[in-house]
């Protein structure tokens, strides 16, 4: 009977809200949200608090008992803290699970919608490249120079940045960006399986050449759990890579190391399903996205300089001079790639839509 007034109550909320309001004046703008289908974890779309929220997750958890949807409630009650960055980064790796939760990801735009804005300026630090050539990159970022752990790091490392700079290549010490293998990317960063999977994954044969994307010192270079195989690298501008799944060393702890040099061969140790390559990137023990900075297409660097701002759990990347397309009535996806000097195709990854998918008034796409 609860969960029944309840529905009902949300029923009538959603019959006041859209009958009740006197017309508003004309405005030459639209809000509006993004929306995958017509899914909704509920149907009233604003004025549902958290313990609104769990009243209807408990009555659920009581005539039903533990299911999907009540799930996707406790994931939505406690993502409501969290802020604009950490949760369009959430709803990208949603994108990635085998089974796409278009009801909660809908159910969050909805919420970001109707969120007071915050406006939080956060002005980057110098660029910093670091001492090049110094037996221990990065040394004044890292409390101590740890061999054998890949990531040994304390969780509040870092817990007083802001916003950050780092160059990563067009400097004459930093020298050419490499791909650690030219090869299909088969799985991306973000949410998969129930787990949080912390980079992406890289097609190869085994003995197929695996090599440093930058110059910098190996700290790592063992096997190490479900890891395998792993090579770990600090480079001079403070970031780290991680290289796992490897069948054998090129490189042994302590190796200073150049851009493209080879530091171990692909295989499939540790636990893995076939050969391939899992690698990370990490500043201060934190994954980043390897996907918002690095073209695995075009086997280079969106940018030569990398911005990170600091959030509650990590750090939000991007490339510098990203920019951001609103959309317009009349627009399409490739009327707006022609524009911009790019394909549909670059569009819909950057942004985790289908290049066939709808276009929705106010929609905000990353075009760089």
């Amino acid at each position: 009977m609860r969960l029944l007034t309840l529905i009902a109550a949300l029923f009538c909320f959603n019959f006041s809200f859209a009958g009740g309001a006197e017309p508003g004046p004309k405005r030459d703008t639209v809000d509006a949200v993004v929306m995958y289908g017509e899914e909704l974890l509920f149907d009233a779309v604003t004025g549902l608090n958290d313990n609104q929220v769990r009243d209807l997750r408990d009555s659920v958890l009581k005539f039903h008992g533990v299911s999907t949807f009540s799930n996707y409630l406790d994931l939505y009650i406690s993502l409501t803290s969290k802020t604009e960055e950490e949760l369009v980064n959430y709803i990208d790796s949603l994108f990635e699970t085998e089974e796409v939760p278009y009801a909660l990801i809908n159910q969050i735009n909805i919420f970001l919608a109707n969120r007071p804005e915050e406006f939080i300026v956060a002005i980057p630090k110098d660029l910093f490249i670091g001492k090049i050539g110094s037996p221990i990159p990065a040394e004044e970022m890292y409390p101590k120079w740890i061999v054998g752990n890949p990531n040994p790091y304390e969780w509040n490392l870092g817990a007083e940045d802001t916003a950050l700079s780092i160059l990563l290549t067009d400097h004459k010490d930093l020298g050419e960006f490499q791909v650690p293998v030219k090869n299909v990317m088969t799985s991306k960063f973000g949410w998969r399986d129930g787990r949080m999977h912390n980079g992406v994954d890289i097609d190869l044969e085994v003995w197929d050449p695996v090599v440093s994307v930058l110059p910098g010192v190996v700290r790592v270079a063992r096997v190490s759990g479900g890891y395998g195989r792993v090579v770990v690298v600090r480079h001079y501008n403070g970031l780290e890579t991680l290289y796992a799944h490897l069948h054998r060393f090129k490189v042994k702890e302590g190796d200073k190391v150049d851009a493209g040099q080879v530091v171990g061969l692909g295989g499939s140790s540790g636990h893995s399903t076939g050969s391939h390559l899992h690698f990370e990137i990490r500043f201060k023990g934190k994954p980043l996205n390897p996907l918002s900075f690095i073209s695995f297409d075009e086997n280079s660097l969106v940018n030569d300089t990398l911005m990170l701002k600091r959030t509650k759990n990590g750090y939000v990347s991007y490339p510098k001079g990203i920019l951001i397309y609103t959309v317009k009535r009349g627009d399409s996806l490739f009327e707006i790639a022609r524009l911009y000097g790019t394909t549909t195709y670059r569009l819909a990854e950057l942004n985790g839509i289908r290049r066939n998918g709808y276009l929705y008034v106010g929609q905000r796409l990353r075009v760089i």
